[in-house]
């Protein structure tokens, strides 16, 4: 790991298109995870936190990754599939919910 979980990332994708996740690129798979889960699930119980995690998981295994994608990183940053991550949640969430 070349950079700190759950550090705050710079907006650097196109203002016009929240989808853009252009600073999100090449982080793995646990960082990526818990700014899904901390952007979809903030201020759930352990179980609906867990959940949201299943679903990723879910997407990833259906249709052997050829519907929503094979990696997280493709499963999680797909347009329309995880409304958190256009947030600043997912983005400037605090570290402290990351690890």
């Amino acid at each position: 790991m070349a950079y700190p979980y759950g550090e705050p990332l710079e907006d650097l994708g196109d203002k016009k298109d929240k989808w853009d996740f252009t600073e999100f690129k090449g982080r793995d798979s646990v960082d990526l995870l818990a700014r899904m889960i901390y952007s979809e699930a903030e201020g759930e119980e352990y179980e609906g936190k867990l959940g949201v995690a299943h679903v990723a998981k879910n997407r990833k295994e259906y249709n052997n990754g050829k519907t929503y994608g094979k990696t997280y990183e493709e499963v999680l940053l797909k347009r329309g599939q995880f409304e958190g991550m256009t947030t600043s949640r997912a983005r400037k969430g605090s570290v402290q919910y990351f690890v």
